[in-house]
């Protein structure tokens, strides 16, 4: 029973989102009282969210960086350098009358790639080792690069506390990633459990993950709602801010890696760079900044998800010729 809501949420997540964004901003017109009463429990669904997706990771997926590091290097630089560097440019174009708005914006940026990468990824048929990696790692490094990079592309709007946000960030972001691979070690040796008798479990784990990042997602839109009636004037440049970011990192993904990589590891570039774990870009900005520096995210998930859909399209339109047709140019280009 558990393995088949658990499959459905998978199959039916970009459905879920939608209508967890579509409810709460409903609800959210008359009032903000639920997403007010989830936010009382942002840091503990955030632990979960992290810690049920890290699960699904297993240690031995580590050496293959070693083995392909130029594309598992890629992943890593999009996530850190090119994604703040973009969200910085259009918050400093776009939003620089609007500071706290330039702040989600820019986290945005910093924060991780979403754990969703991998599973578009693995739908696609794509490199699927290369994504769980580059997931990994981009988690690991989240809390010692994000202060930084925060401090450094935010230093004109607000005063941050590096060492404050390091900390929030060991407890709500590392400690759960830790502690969710460590789990999928001792269960798989532990317990003698083969890694196929655990795999068919894992849809549970994803599935747990998937309903915390729903109910962030809707305290976001829902308590959001007001604040934006109250600001109509604020609509134009978040709309234009968050339109523009995740198809341009999505498309300079898609583009430099398919020129640079095999078709599956463009997948998984393409979206491990291109989708970012917006959830935890609203936790840091209700626990850091201001309530209204999360309007950028929340808007951020309907972009997001819309490019994701968008890029699958065109995954799927390469029929199995093109594919090979697509290997053989990479071949090509790479004895040359």
């Amino acid at each position: 029973m558990l393995i088949r809501i658990a499959r459905f949420i998978r199959e039916k997540y970009s459905y879920l989102i939608v209508t967890a964004l579509i409810v709460g901003a409903i609800i959210g017109f008359y009032t903000s009282s639920p997403g007010r009463f989830i936010k009382n429990y942002t840091s503990i669904l955030t632990i979960i969210m992290i810690w049920a997706m890290s699960f699904t990771i297993r240690i031995e997926d580590f050496p293959f960086a070693l083995k392909n590091f130029n594309s598992f290097l890629t992943g890593v630089l999009f996530n850190f350098v090119l994604a703040p560097f973009l969200c910085w440019v259009l918050a400093s174009i776009i939003l620089h009358s609007y500071p706290n708005l330039a702040i989600g914006m820019i986290l945005i940026g910093v924060i991780p790639c979403a754990g969703m990468a991998m599973v578009w990824t693995s739908m696609l048929k794509g490199n699927m080792p290369l994504s769980i990696v580059i997931n990994a790692s981009t988690m690991v490094l989240a809390p010692f690069l994000i202060p930084a990079l925060m401090k450094v592309l935010t230093g004109s709007y607000v005063h941050i506390n590096m060492r404050k946000m390091f900390e929030d960030l060991m407890v709500t972001l590392l400690f759960p990633v830790a502690t969710g691979i460590a789990s999928r070690w001792i269960v798989e040796h532990a317990t003698l459990k083969s890694h196929e008798k655990i795999r068919h479990y894992l849809d549970i784990f994803s599935s747990i993950s998937a309903v915390m990042a729903m109910l962030l997602m809707f305290m976001t839109i829902n308590t959001s709602v007001q604040m934006i009636l109250k600001h109509l004037a604020l609509l134009i440049p978040l709309v234009a801010s968050t339109a523009l970011v995740f198809p341009i990192m999505f498309g300079t993904a898609y583009l430099l890696s398919k020129k640079l990589f095999d078709y599956d590891s463009n997948i998984a570039i393409t979206y491990s760079s291109g989708m970012k774990n917006l959830p935890i870009a609203m936790s840091i900005a209700i626990t850091s900044f201001k309530e209204i520096s999360a309007l950028p995210i929340a808007v951020g998930f309907i972009f997001q998800m819309i490019t994701a859909v968008g890029f699958y399209r065109i995954f799927r339109r390469l029929d199995s010729r093109d594919r090979e047709i697509y290997k053989e140019k990479i071949v090509i280009g790479k004895e040359e």
